[in-house]
């Protein structure tokens, strides 16, 4: 409770007035919790002074405070020259220390980062009006740590960090955009009629929303919204090198479970490493000899092609076992989810067929319908909805058709579905929606094998950098 007088006989009057309202009420003041400030204004120095005065609860005399004590209000800090100026950096960064030397994983670290620590600040960075330089240190410090934790190179992308997960980032708040957003909201909620229709105050008041509105201008684009800034780190996201790959992850939201929660999916250096394989971050020649073109760049097994990360998951021959691994893997997480919906399932069915040998996957017979699933992983930097769509229109042919009625003796329907993922465990939207809206697959069924092919990458990525074979000269 604050009162405000022009004279101390007027405070003290307000203050007798407002011990017996709350004595009616049965509340009682605590004089050892009430103090004074006296601000008396000096024109001629044009300054203004604090006078030490007695006033009293009941018969106690509460303390007047000093210019250079400060006193909290509403969880921010004042003096007697105003608000005590707010700098989030350092608050933020002794619990970041904190945080870094408690025995935790780094998804859990990460977790308490994004749910608990900013989180902290949003109050004070929505009742203060910050600097936008203190805001973008705090931002610079809080990727620092991020990186620490997760080992990530310097010139990562800035939008993988707080690009939201669901567009593929790691959704951690920038409040260079989220303060600004964050204050100009509680100054528009504002709705006290005597504060809109006094002319100070509401002048005041659309100052401060037009500043802040002012700050969140991004390129022409007014970043008015969470959903709008989340958009904006997205696109930037997507315009890196290292990120485009990443471009089709907000077509289903279900596969990025991993990344936000505190999971015991994962170990502490398996997330690391699904982190970095998500943002293109491993070691590979191409990814560390960045801006020394004179530097070799070629497979270190031989191949005739640059060593990236795409070759090493897709092509390269050092991993091809490790490929083949990961595709049963997703094989059989599938063929598991049918037979548990009670499907008959047969793994890779010969058809012999007038266009030659065919061999799905997977073929699931269920209610004399017929339900055709073959699966792909395939590289980034393409669309994965076409390479989706190719492969259901490989198998939809009507001598295969044929053939499998033929075979199986079915009368029913019969379907061509495929699960299509790319190397960074991210799905083709088209094709897991398809297979969860025909009761083919859970959503929960598609984490895990987001999940599985992200840890086969890895296991991809580890057996070329453990194997020494070199491919032979086929000149």
């Amino acid at each position: 409770l604050v009162l405000f007088a022009e004279t101390r006989m007027g405070l003290q009057v307000l203050l007798d007035r407002t011990l017996d309202f709350l004595s009616l009420v049965g509340l009682k003041l605590n004089a050892d919790k009430c103090f004074t400030v006296g601000i008396k204004g000096q024109p001629k120095q044009k300054c203004t002074v604090l006078e030490a005065q007695s006033f009293y609860v009941g018969s106690r005399e509460i303390p007047s405070l000093k210019r250079t004590d400060e006193w909290k209000y509403l969880g921010i800090n004042f003096t007697a020259t105003g608000r005590v100026r707010c700098n989030p950096a350092e608050d933020i960064g002794p619990k970041l220390q904190r945080l870094t030397k408690a025995p935790l994983k780094p998804q859990q670290r990460m977790f308490a980062l994004r749910t608990v620590l900013i989180p902290q600040l949003y109050h004070k960075l929505a009742l203060g009006s910050v600097a936008i330089g203190i805001l973008r240190k705090t931002d610079k410090l809080i990727r620092y740590y991020v990186r620490r934790w997760l080992n990530l190179p310097l010139d990562m992308p800035i939008a993988f960090i707080h690009a939201p997960p669901k567009s593929g980032g790691l959704g951690i708040p920038s409040l260079r955009w989220v303060a600004p957003m964050l204050r100009l909201r509680r100054l528009s909620n504002i709705k006290w009629p005597h504060l809109t229709q006094n002319e100070v105050a509401s002048s005041f008041l659309e100052a401060e929303k037009q500043r802040a509105r002012d700050r969140l201008l991004a390129e022409q684009n007014e970043l008015l919204s969470r959903p709008a800034i989340e958009k904006y780190w997205a696109n930037k996201l997507y315009l890196s090198v290292d990120g485009s790959g990443l471009r089709e992850a907000g077509h289903w939201g279900p596969q990025h479970g991993w990344v936000n929660q505190p999971t015991r999916l994962l170990t502490g250096k398996e997330y690391i490493d699904g982190i970095r394989l998500r943002i293109n971050a491993l070691p590979t020649k191409s990814r560390t000899t960045r801006g020394r073109h004179e530097l070799e760049r070629q497979c270190r097994a031989g191949c005739d092609a640059p060593e990236t990360t795409n070759h090493i998951m897709q092509k390269c021959y050092r991993s091809h076992g490790r490929r083949i691994a990961r595709h049963n893997c997703v094989v059989n997480r599938i063929k598991r989810g049918l037979e548990e919906r009670g499907c008959v399932v047969i793994v890779e069915p010969s058809l012999q067929c007038e266009s030659g040998l065919n061999k799905p996957d997977l073929v699931a017979l269920r209610q004399n319908h017929i339900d055709v699933i073959d699966i792909q992983i395939v590289t980034d930097g393409h669309s994965m909805d076409d390479a989706h769509q190719r492969k259901i229109n490989r198998y939809d042919r009507p001598d295969i058709r044929t053939e499998l009625r033929r075979r199986f003796e079915a009368a029913g329907d019969i379907e061509f579905h495929s699960a299509t993922l790319n190397w960074r465990g991210i799905w083709s939207g088209q094709s897991v929606k398809r297979l969860i809206a025909k009761g083919l697959l859970s959503k929960y069924d598609s984490h895990i094998i987001s999940v599985q092919v992200m840890r086969g990458s890895l296991g991809c990525f580890k057996q070329f950098m453990y194997l020494s074979g070199f491919s032979r000269d086929w000149t």
